[in-house]
């Protein structure tokens, strides 16, 4: 080595010209200062980690991940969430008690009995389904032009009022996150759930927008009824149900002892001799109702029979329509839209355990216009306690006279302040919103379209259906239903279409709409993403 680099390497020594304790004591000076680093490194990392696993369970990672992609439209863990949820409680409602328990595992709970479907999957499924026709509306929505309106808005906020309201009665005064999670999934927050309303409102708005764009001609609703006369006619009729049920009896103990199956087969040949003695006596007879009449207090069940002499009307049934008469329950039904008959036909039909005799009358379009009417629900209050010395009635439900009286005073009030200002319908609607108990139609102004005769409770039936009532007229009426006492402020505001037109009008638009629909769904895929594994 030459001379100058040992002098240089001397230069860079940073131990040279110290003793050898001097030298060991700044060696183990630089081993602590290492590893003073290295520990502030760890220190750091495990800070990150920490950092990290607080966010994890907070859920923002996991809500913000993307769950499903549609149309070029991305929706994150809970907008899937929001219609897994939604589909849970739909299938709760109809299967209650029945089917699966939402408290446990859905992926341990099957649709079918092979186990081959959980109930999560199908959930899942649903909502995915449910997404796509979002991302559909929300695209066609877009190209439109169709943005939140006002009303859109309001609904949304009054929506959010009404589940927070839902929260309070479940105890969650003070905790609405922590309902809406219970209720949509752990990673449901505040903000995301207002999202989801307001993509609901959204597309809820312009699907009523389009509904309103699309039109049903006459020919159209004329073909509809002839395809379906037999459901949208209204037929006139008298019966009487002859009861074939064999009576059961009493052993020796009092214990009850059901009839045996030859005794129930007697009887029911019994009922259909009996009833087979009416027809054919009314057959026979030169007027056919007014004999059916005579006849029928001899063969309805026994507890009918002095209502059955006292009211001539008892057996009859007038302007039924054929869509409100079910041949689940009334077997007779098939036989009266058969065709064909002529008034005074009588005929016998079997029932479950007995046979209907039944006299046709008439069959017929019913051109009634239905009507348009808004009202205003003024419930009385419930300020009665339960008097125990009563058993056949509970007080409870029943409102005090005074309460009564104080919610007509309410509604003549209100009915005062709209006559003393333009006394319009809409005058009348805003009123609707502010003052009615009605929740139905509340929002709407206490707006009721197409209301057909026999829809309303009988003195609420009988003044919107007088044939000389004119638009803008009103009246207060008492209402007598249980849950619903107090009084009515009533606007009549115009004649519509006959229901058959109405019904004829409704079902080709929703046919149109689904076409429409359809159209805008057709191609669509759904592409499933990580953050769907956090759903459910």
């Amino acid at each position: 080595m030459s001379a100058s680099r040992e002098k240089k390497q001397r230069q860079n020594d940073p131990n040279q010209g110290l003793s050898q304790k001097q030298r060991q004591e700044r060696q183990e000076a630089e081993a602590a200062k290492r590893r003073g680093v290295v520990y502030a490194v760890i220190g750091a990392v495990v800070a990150v980690l920490v950092i990290a696993l607080l966010v994890w369970h907070s859920g923002i990672i996991q809500r913000s991940r993307t769950a499903v992609s549609i149309a070029g439209r991305t929706y994150n863990v809970n907008d899937v969430a929001y219609y897994y949820y939604t589909a849970m409680s739909e299938e709760y409602q109809m299967t209650y008690g029945t089917t699966f328990d939402p408290n446990a595992d859905l992926r341990t709970q099957y649709v079918d009995a092979e186990e081959t479907i959980s109930y999560h999957d199908q959930f899942l499924d649903d909502a995915v389904d449910s997404l796509v026709t979002v991302a559909a509306l929300e695209n066609a929505a877009a190209e439109a032009g169709y943005t939140l309106t006002a009303e859109d808005r309001s609904g949304v906020e009054e929506s959010m009022e009404a589940m927070k309201a839902t929260a309070q009665q479940y105890g969650y005064s003070n905790n609405f996150s922590g309902f809406l999670k219970a209720n949509f999934g752990q990673y449901m927050t505040l903000g995301d759930y207002r999202t989801c309303l307001e993509r609901a409102a959204l597309i809820n708005g312009y699907s009523i927008q389009v509904r309103g764009e699309q039109e049903v001609t006459d020919e159209e609703k004329q073909s509809y009824y002839e395809e379906n006369a037999e459901n949208l006619d209204s037929y006139d009729f008298r019966v009487v149900y002859v009861d074939g049920a064999a009576p059961s009896g009493t052993d020796s103990q009092g214990n009850t002892v059901e009839p045996t199956e030859e005794e129930t087969a007697a009887a029911l040949r019994a009922a259909k001799a009996k009833a087979d003695r009416m027809e054919a006596a009314v057959e026979r007879a030169s007027d056919r109702e007014a004999e059916f009449i005579r006849l029928a207090p001899d063969y309805v069940a026994e507890d009918e029979r002095e209502d059955c002499r006292e009211d001539p009307d008892y057996t009859l049934s007038k302007n039924r329509k054929g869509s409100d008469m079910p041949m689940s329950r009334y077997p007779y039904v098939g036989w009266l839209m058969a065709g064909g008959h002529e008034k005074g036909d009588v005929h016998v039909v079997e029932g479950s355990s007995g046979y209907y005799v039944v006299l046709f009358l008439d069959r017929y379009r019913d051109e009634t216009p239905t009507v348009d009417i808004r009202h205003i629900l003024i419930r009385a209050a419930l300020d009665q306690a339960d008097d125990p010395s009563t058993t056949d009635v509970n007080e409870s439900t029943i409102p005090s006279q005074a309460s009564l009286d104080a919610a007509r005073a309410e509604a003549q009030s209100l009915l005062d302040q709209w006559n003393a200002g333009d006394k319009t319908a809409e005058s009348f609607g805003a009123l609707a919103q502010d003052h009615s108990a009605d929740a139905g139609s509340a929002s709407n102004g206490g707006l009721y379209l197409g209301v057909a005769g026999g829809q309303m409770f009988q003195a609420f039936n009988d003044w919107i259906m007088d044939p000389a009532r004119q638009s803008g007229e009103t009246t207060l009426i008492q209402n007598p239903q249980s849950g619903q006492q107090g009084w009515h402020v009533v606007y009549f505001q115009d004649y519509d279409s006959p229901l058959w037109e109405i019904t004829a009008s409704d079902t080709l638009t929703s046919e149109k709409m689904r076409t429409w629909l359809d159209g805008i769904r057709e191609g669509l895929e759904a592409v499933r993403d990580s953050g769907i594994q956090y759903v459910g």
